[in-house]
């Protein structure tokens, strides 16, 4: 046989054997891939499904919705319906809707020991029960109400709505008539300030007549 022959048939052997070690090769490297990626899979499956995972998962799961149902039941508030009924107070009468403003003296400034004068007035509210007191200008100082012929305490008739009040004997000088309480309630009112003269001696029924009606009063 020739050389060449020779040299072409070993070079066709090499290459044979080259290529059939490489399919070896390869299908063995596949072969042991595909039993290592089985082994892993199968391992993970294992431990994914093992009953101590399996228990610590119910047990968190279990725990979890016990904390949820406590902080729903902490943070959820009771209301409570409450029904309200509405109620209507009637109105009173207070010192602030108690106005009060006199009408004396009717003639002057100037008034008489003995002398009966009506004592009149403007005010929103009818009066029914005037408190009343006799004040010394100068000296700040209430007369006594049985000397002074001016009560504490007196009705008032409704359709009136006046007192009359007869002067009594008190020191001459310049007063002022202040009202303590109207319909019971505590005020603070006063009339203007007036005089209070002695009627002059030696004269007659008459002439205090006269004197008493020019001064706007009555004897």
């Amino acid at each position: 046989m020739p050389n060449w022959k020779r040299v072409t048939l070993v070079v066709f052997v090499l290459i044979g054997g080259t290529m059939a070690f490489g399919y070896w090769s390869q299908y063995q490297f596949n072969g042991a891939l595909s039993n290592l990626e089985t082994t892993i899979t199968a391992n993970t499956l294992l431990v994914s499904s093992s009953p101590e995972k399996d228990a610590k998962l119910a047990s968190t799961s279990l725990e979890i919705s016990k904390a949820l149902a406590s902080s729903s039941e902490e943070t959820i508030p009771v209301v409570a319906l409450t029904t309200t009924t509405a109620t209507t107070t009637p109105a009173t009468a207070t010192s602030t809707n108690l106005e009060l403003s006199f009408n004396f003296p009717k003639k002057g400034d100037e008034v008489y020991i003995g002398c009966t004068y009506p004592i009149s007035w403007q005010s929103p509210t009818t009066i029914n029960s005037l408190g009343t007191v006799l004040i010394d200008a100068g000296a700040r100082e209430s007369a006594d109400p049985i000397a002074s012929g001016l009560a504490k305490e007196t009705t008032i008739e409704k359709d009136l709505q006046k007192l009359k009040w007869k002067v009594g004997v008190v020191w001459p000088g310049k007063y002022y008539i202040k009202v303590l309480k109207i319909n019971g309630a505590d005020v603070e009112i006063r009339s203007k300030v007036f005089t209070i003269n002695n009627m002059p001696k030696g004269i007659n029924t008459d002439e205090r007549e006269k004197i008493c009606k020019k001064s706007g009063g009555l004897f």
